[in-house]
């Protein structure tokens, strides 16, 4: 009896060990940045409790900014088998024929991100078909400091246009001597960065403008929009209301930022959302001070013509390589990491930011200012998607702060229209 309940048992541990080694080994190859692990290994797990049939291996490579992009360039180049990678959206340009086009109508739940979203993913892609997934996004608003402001007595603060806030900063700068010392009634960024250009398009944009022609072959911030938009910076710096010195010295935009939440500037042109959400953690302030001290609108427009609420949205796409082996695996593992679940919650994902899909915008409502978030999704422009960006964006921001520190000697027209026969050259 022993025997046979022995012979049973050898039986169990084979089958077993055979189902084991049958069990098929798929490994998904992903390179991406530092910050996903705890999101890509959420999405693994559910991946896997999808395919119990199957052994799923992530074998992920995670790098900083500059080396996912230099490690995605030599990679591809060499035909790496990679499954799924992450870029910057400013990187499309220069990935695309590296990235495999999917059909929109075999993705589950594409028509749930919104349209922008839609549409950048779509940008060099053929007809019907997409080049991957939006993940998170983040956007720009102005801030005021409201605390300060009721403090010098200017109270129910409502800025909607350009006239509004050289209306209230000239407010502020009659009381000027009520400010705590080196308080400066506005502030903008033109430091070395690139948070400077992306602040000023807001406002190019906002006033009708773009910064290259629809086909991206021509420079177009020198229109009279762009004229328009580096004006508005000249009026503040013409009138006193902030000095150079104040605008460029910021080498960063996460400086700009923190000096705006300890004082230094009553009115901020542009900051992103992430002020009242990275920010205030890394500089110990609390959400309720925060709250309490500051607020925001979308970013305005001039009293005629333009766009409210327009501005420059970040963020990154998920792809599909067009070397990979496992692309149906790799799709699902996307809509995992870029789909509704998980966003802005304590499920664990660590997803978190400006979502871009209608079905999980109300995980927004524990940011500050969600209302405003909101709006200023549906007027998100992006950067130009082409490998000249870099170079492009550099020749920009030197002609803002050319005339950032010359305002009262040259007109922003021939500042723009110097920087955009650089471009122009670039371009052809």
């Amino acid at each position: 009896m022993r025997t046979k309940k022995f012979l049973i048992l050898i039986c169990l541990v084979l089958l077993v060990s055979i189902s084991l080694v049958a069990k098929p080994t798929v490994t998904l190859k992903l390179v991406v940045r530092s910050w996903t692990k705890d999101i890509i290994d959420w999405a693994t797990e559910r991946v896997q409790e999808n395919h119990p049939d199957l052994n799923i291996v992530v074998d992920a490579s995670f790098y900083e900014y500059n080396e996912t992009r230099t490690q995605l360039a030599m990679r591809l180049s060499r035909k790496e088998p990679i499954d799924i990678m992450q870029l910057d959206h400013i990187w499309l340009g220069e990935f695309k024929n590296m990235i495999k086009q999917l059909d929109i109508d075999d993705l589950w739940g594409y028509y749930n991100f919104l349209p922008p979203f839609r549409e950048i993913c779509q940008r060099y892609a053929d007809p019907g078909k997409t080049l991957g997934f939006y993940f998170s996004t983040d956007l720009r608003l102005i801030y005021w400091n409201k605390k300060l402001m009721e403090e010098l007595g200017i109270t129910n603060v409502e800025i909607k246009t350009w006239e509004d806030v050289k209306k209230y900063a000239m407010l502020v700068k009659e009381k000027e001597d009520l400010l705590p010392e080196g308080v400066k009634p506005v502030g903008f960024m033109a430091g070395p960065t690139e948070h400077t250009n992306s602040r000023w398009y807001n406002y190019l944009w906002s006033a009708g403008g773009d910064i290259l022609t629809p086909d991206g072959k021509k420079a177009a911030f020198n229109s009279e929009a762009g004229v328009r938009a580096l004006e508005f910076y000249g009026w503040f710096l013409k009138n006193g209301l902030v000095e150079p010195a104040d605008v460029l010295s910021p080498s960063s935009g996460a400086v700009y930022d923190e000096s705006f939440l300890k004082g230094k500037f009553v009115i901020s042109l542009g900051n992103g959302e992430w002020l009242g959400t990275w920010t205030i953690y890394d500089i110990g302030m609390p959400l309720e001070d925060f709250n309490n001290t500051f607020d925001a609108a979308i970013i305005p427009a001039p009293a005629s013509g333009g766009e409210p609420g327009a501005c420059v949205a970040g963020g990154y796409l998920f792809s599909i390589s067009k070397f990979s082996k496992n692309v149906d695996l790799a799709k699902e593992f996307l809509w995992y990491l870029t789909g509704p679940i998980g966003w802005n919650d304590n499920s664990g994902t660590k997803k978190d930011g400006v979502v871009t899909i209608y079905s999980a915008l109300n995980t927004l409502s524990s940011m500050p200012f969600a209302d405003e978030i909101k709006t200023a999704l549906n007027h998100a422009h992006f950067r130009p998607t082409i490998p000249e960006y870099s170079k492009i964006s550099e020749i920009i921001r030197s002609a803002i702060q050319e005339y950032v520190m010359n305002y009262n000697k040259v007109s922003a027209k021939e500042v723009l229209d110097k920087a955009a026969a650089k471009v122009n050259k670039i371009l052809k």
